[in-house]
């Protein structure tokens, strides 16, 4: 799945990417790549752990022991990742995919 920027947080589940195309990251919560690895284990904002695909689900487990993390993928493409977190106060995490300067 490769590295991902960190856009912003939303309240409640968002699907709807069109308007967010143009978005840069002014987020409160700051800014961040999440990265997930062929073999299972992702990075994001200095922690780290691996992460389970089924579906449209996403487990994702820190490696500080923490409970297991699930995301629903609510919208994926070639350059977004919503992922939609049903905690007490359901969150849409946006990420905008990361450009290789490589050609």
């Amino acid at each position: 799945m490769g590295p991902w920027e960190f856009v912003d947080i939303y309240d409640g589940e968002i699907r709807y990417v069109d308007s967010l195309k143009s978005k840069n990251n002014s987020s409160r919560y700051g800014t961040g790549i999440l990265t997930f690895h062929k073999d299972g284990s992702f990075d994001s904002m200095g922690n780290s752990g691996n992460y389970k695909k089924e579906k449209k689900l996403l487990n994702m487990k820190y490696t500080d022991g923490a409970d297991t993390t699930k995301m629903k993928i609510s919208y994926i493409s070639q350059d977004y990742l919503f992922l939609f977190s049903v905690l007490k106060a359901p969150k849409t995490w946006v990420y905008r995919k990361v450009k290789s300067d490589r050609k």
